[in-house]
């Protein structure tokens, strides 16, 4: 096959911003076709911290997708449906006890499946969503226009600094590593042109890419508070696959999408099998450690699995009389990943897989006999190291991503929501009338017994959203076990609100929701719907056993 060299810029892929846009990306559809969505955004945090989110979207219009006319608009579009999709499956309209929703209404099912079939990939929020697609430049004038400290977020769930802190991480790393790219197709081709110098340097930007993505996810803590993400933040970001534990064991129905409307408890297993589930947002989904990955060599096998391990010596004896092997099986989750990204960075990744070759060229130049009796100066010795420092860097990027998430997820989990302490307050009866304070008590009274403090339209505030200020809330059924299935929940009696003490608030809060406090041997699963540990322990061990 003749080797044809691969261009950035026909796969969508910026030359100077990565798998970002080469232009920030828009902040409003210019349509006014599309202000039934624009003036939902405008408001997103204080609808969503009102529970006014549910109510809202189904009163909204089915909007056609044919007023969208550019990759900025499509991609703006897919992001605030996102944004929107999510708020209405994870946020309630209240109640304590309410679960997540399995239907998604056609005023945003119809749309965002339309936009994620025109981006390619899955209608469900992802990387892209709210780090490829969600941020904004400070200040124009600004020596770097991409140093984390200049960008800003469009738009989060929680309206916090942690959450917008949290995507810029990812933001900044992926700007800044598009000489990475850029370094991966001058390796690439130096390779087919055996050009050993020009290999050497071109590692040697990757690794300088590298580095700066290693300094940037050490800025995680500084500016993300772990207890708010995995309490207010993370939830949101889930999907509906393997979900179960969350209250959507068969993920979730996209209404006027799959024949939904033919609905009717009596054709259940029918509707059944329309259920879509999607993993939800995964650093694994953004195509940079992907790309990498490919061009070092890295292989990543299924999880639980150990790939056929062989020395060095055997890998480069095969390649001497094989030539270059059929790809080993690999790990399903990061393939299925690559449907959660735009068509075209995934293509670049599969025709990257099939043109590069770097860890093949440096096994058969570097063999040990020659290094055995070669300088420090030697080409070949430069190579190596150049090769097996970049590998270092992605181990030890890998290293901070597990660090963060033991911090991020398994210790809150482990940790539990903490509950204030009661404090001894002065009888307010003494400062008013005692009419006013009748009043007030049952204020207090009707407050307490709607799960927290009153939202709009009169909506009980949701306690969960913020478990460790909740003092008093109720049970809709203290009696009856509460099922995994809300369509189980439909035919079941529900019982009055009772009074339970704060140990059985923050047990009934932990049911069915994937923000809950673990017992002790319970799988922490990532947004993804996968064993988080597991995964990444052993994608950092397969890394490391890529040094040549």
């Amino acid at each position: 096959m003749t080797y044809a060299p691969l261009r950035l810029e026909d796969y969508d892929i910026s030359p100077t911003h990565g798998f970002l846009p080469s232009e920030p990306p828009l902040r409003r559809l210019p349509d006014p076709y599309y202000a039934p969505w624009e003036d939902i955004m405008d408001r997103f945090n204080q609808y969503l911290l009102a529970h006014h989110i549910r109510r809202l979207v189904r009163k909204m219009p089915v909007l056609s997708t044919d007023k969208l006319s550019t990759q900025a608009e499509y991609r703006r579009a897919f992001s605030i449906l996102s944004f929107m999709g999510h708020a209405h499956v994870w946020g309630r309209n209240g109640t304590v006890s309410e679960p997540a929703s399995e239907f998604l209404p056609a005023s945003i099912a119809v749309p965002w499946v339309a936009v994620a079939e025109f981006l390619q990939l899955n209608p469900v929020v992802c990387c892209a969503a709210v780090c490829h697609w969600n941020w904004q430049i400070l200040d124009d004038t600004a020596e770097d226009l991409m140093d984390i400290d200049n960008l800003g977020t469009i738009h989060t769930f929680s309206g916090s600094l942690d959450e917008s802190w949290f995507y810029l991480v990812t933001t900044a790393i992926e700007a800044k590593c598009a000489r990475g790219l850029n370094a991966i197709l001058d390796a690439t081709a130096a390779v087919e042109r055996d050009d050993m110098s020009q290999v050497t340097r071109a590692l040697h930007q990757i690794a300088y890419a590298l580095e700066e993505a290693n300094t940037i996810l050490e800025r995680m803590y500084e500016r993300c508070d772990p207890y708010v993400f995995y309490w207010k933040i993370r939830e949101f970001l889930a999907g509906w696959e393997n979900m179960e534990e969350a209250g959507l064991p068969y993920g979730v129905l996209y209404e006027g999408v799959d024949d939904t409307d033919t609905f009717s408890l009596d054709n259940w297993n029918s509707l059944f099998r329309r259920f879509r589930k999607y993993a939800g947002g995964s650093a694994a989904q953004t195509p940079l450690l992907q790309a990498l990955d490919i061009a070092l060599g890295i292989k990543h096998f299924p999880t639980g699995e150990r790939g056929p391990q062989s020395s060095v010596a055997e890998a480069r004896s095969k390649l001497q009389a094989q030539g270059v092997p059929e790809p080993p099986t690999v790990n399903s989750y990061l393939v299925q990943m690559r449907d959660y990204m735009p068509g075209g960075h995934r293509r670049f990744l599969e025709d990257l897989a099939a043109t590069c070759r770097i860890r093949e060229y440096v096994l058969l130049e570097c063999s040990d006999s020659l290094l055995h009796m070669s300088t420090a100066s030697d080409p070949r010795v430069l190579l190596r190291q150049a090769y097996n420092g970049c590998v270092d860097l992605i181990k030890t990027f890998r290293d901070k991503h597990i660090m963060i998430v033991s911090r991020y997820i398994i210790a809150p989990a482990k940790n539990g929501p903490m509950s204030p302490q009661r404090v001894a307050v002065p009888e307010s009866s003494k400062l008013m009338p005692p009419a006013a304070y009748m009043q007030a008590k049952a204020k207090q009274t009707l407050r307490l017994q709607s799960g927290g403090r009153m939202g709009g339209d009169s909506l009980s505030a949701d306690p969960t959203m913020y478990p460790q200020t909740n003092i008093a809330a109720t049970l809709k059924s203290s009696e009856q076990p509460v099922s995994k299935c809300p369509m189980q929940n439909m035919l079941a009696a529900n019982t009055r609100p009772k009074s339970v003490s704060l140990q059985a608030v923050s047990e009934a809060q932990d049911v069915g929701r994937l923000a809950r406090k673990l017992e002790d041997g319970a799988v922490a699963r990532g947004t993804g719907g996968t064993d988080a540990m597991q995964f990444l322990k052993q994608v950092r061990n397969e890394t490391a056993q890529t040094r040549i």
